[in-house]
């Protein structure tokens, strides 16, 4: 099959600049992969990354509910149920009453919750500013564009890729 006949996809695939972003992006996560592992270690006594994200999600949609957080955060109810035990037993959340339903309550952030996540806020932004040191303003814009364009492409896409391995071809499903 020649250039000419092929396919949109089979023609992005066949495109060096589309492997070059591929290679990129694993070369990235490879690199967050020993990152994560290196902050993990070096936080030994702090929020643990799971857990940290479960009090950003709070912080972001407000209080809620433990089911909520599940959906929200696409995590297993009996994980984020022991997650919560622990940030309460830690102070980082209390319960509410839930406004509309007396017999359940939503977890909310407590000011110490607050302050760790204004902590971990700042460190990132150091750590950002020092890595992204000598940019220009537009370069910046540009790349904060486009890499907000590849992850929503990323988001929309990436969830088709395994529907083969879920129903494996001659499968009834």
């Amino acid at each position: 099959m020649t250039d000419l006949a092929m396919s949109p996809s089979a023609a992005a695939v066949a495109a060096p600049e589309v492997a070059a972003v591929a290679d990129s992006v694993m070369g990235l996560v490879r690199a967050f992969t020993r990152a994560r592992a290196r902050m993990l270690a070096a936080a030994a006594t702090d929020v643990e990354w799971s857990a940290h994200l479960l009090l950003k999600q709070i912080r972001a949609d407000g209080p809620a509910r433990a089911a909520s957080l599940s959906d929200a955060l696409r995590a297993d109810p009996s994980t984020v149920s022991r997650q919560v035990s622990t940030l309460v037993k830690d102070g980082l959340l209390e319960r509410r009453p839930d406004p509309d339903d007396g017999r359940a309550s939503l977890l909310a952030l407590t000011a110490k919750a607050e302050a760790l996540l204004a902590e971990h806020d700042q460190k990132r932004m150091e750590r950002f500013a020092e890595m992204l040191d000598g940019w220009s303003e537009a370069d910046l814009r540009r790349f904060a564009t486009m890499l907000s364009r590849f992850t929503d492409a990323f988001e929309s896409a990436h969830g088709s890729w395994f529907k083969d391995a879920e129903h494996p071809a001659g499968s009834s499903n």
